[in-house]
């Protein structure tokens, strides 16, 4: 049986809000994850593709055939269930779309972790491919495309994405012909009470950095706007514009004080002076300091004709240190699947 997002997750139907339709998705769910002693059972670890406070992603082979899968663990003490079963159907729900990464397969629950399987992207995510310079122009304008084309998708839904950043982009070709936006950990319904990030942001608008605890507001699909700005800025650049969206970042009040000031210069502020009027103009609406008045990210489309004076940033890429081969599979007991599950490295030393 293939899971089903209700109509206005799926097709934009508002009979019924996202948030109740969500969360009747997610107790229908609940009854379909399935428990196995490790993950072993139903597949072969390769390698451990990242980690974070979350848990790991390990590259894993299904044991019934099929391409590999990028299998993402969540420790159950650390995440609450109710929050792993959200992302998992949130990803089914919106994995038609092709700048939304595939989530695949039912969920599962080992001792220790909550797990379910994603589509691999080989090139890695697009902060592996920022690590000396920006990329070329073209490449730029296919992420900044695809990108608003997938946020455009999820907000049509009711849903807003909420995590836009660089990490969370990730690559299917050296081109950037196709990337998608992954990890939905962070997606809510719109309207949902938001704080400010726990830590300083460079993705997160002015509205949630001057936040203070206990203060929310409700999630608006400005937030991925802004982040998508952002993300445009990192992707020419190679480094963010900011530490963080308000005073007294002096990058930030550089580029708050010209957008504010009327009538306005002529010239932005390095390093935005770097940027053909075109796109400082996509980027000036991206990047509106009132968020009632910000662009959707689909304005993005208006600007893909012109010049965005990226040309010194070349078309001949070197991509780093990100990996493209699937590796050889991790011998089963050793070591270095120890250090990606405890359980599954302890039952590998029993079988």
């Amino acid at each position: 049986m293939e899971l089903r997002a209700p109509k206005n997750l799926e097709d934009g139907d508002s009979e019924e809000d996202t948030a109740s339709a969500l969360q009747r998705l997610v107790e229908m769910t609940a009854t379909r994850v399935t428990p196995v002693r490790s993950l072993r059972v139903q597949y072969r670890l390769i390698r451990k593709l990242g980690s974070g406070s979350y848990g790991r992603v390990l590259l894993a082979q299904p044991r019934q055939g099929g391409p590999v899968v990028a299998l993402k663990l969540l420790r159950q003490d650390s995440v609450l269930r109710s929050t792993f079963l959200r992302e998992f159907c949130v990803g089914r729900c919106v994995s038609a779309h092709p700048g939304l990464l595939q989530t695949l397969g039912w969920p599962l629950q080992t001792p220790r972790h909550f797990a379910f399987a994603q589509e691999y992207a080989p090139y890695g995510d697009l902060s592996g491919m920022l690590q000396e310079k920006g990329l070329p122009e073209l490449m730029v304008k296919r992420v900044v495309a695809q990108l608003a084309g997938a946020l455009d998708f999820l907000h049509g839904r009711g849903l807003v994405h909420a995590d836009v950043k660089p990490d969370n982009v990730l690559v299917f070709d050296p081109v950037c012909s196709r990337v998608a936006l992954g990890d939905l950990g962070l997606t809510r319904p719109e309207g949902s009470p938001t704080p400010a990030p726990p830590v300083p942001l460079p993705t997160a608008p002015p509205e949630l950095c001057l936040l203070l605890p206990p203060d929310t507001i409700p999630l608006r699909p400005a937030v991925d706007s802004w982040a998508l700005g952002v993300l445009l800025f990192c992707a020419a650049t190679a480094c963010f514009p900011w530490d963080v969206a308000m005073a007294p970042d002096p990058e930030f009040e550089a580029f708050a004080g010209w957008m504010t000031t009327r009538p306005q210069p002529p010239r932005p502020p390095a390093p935005w002076d770097q940027f053909a009027p075109p796109a400082l103009t996509l980027l000036q609406g991206l990047l509106d300091l009132d968020p009632e008045t910000r662009s959707l990210p689909l304005a993005a489309l208006d600007f893909l004709g012109d010049e965005w004076g990226l040309e010194a940033n070349g078309e001949a890429r070197s991509l780093g240190n990100v990996s493209y081969e699937d590796g050889e599979e991790g011998e089963e007991g050793g070591s270095s699947l120890e250090e990606w599950t405890d359980e599954e490295g302890e039952e590998g030393r029993r079988g």
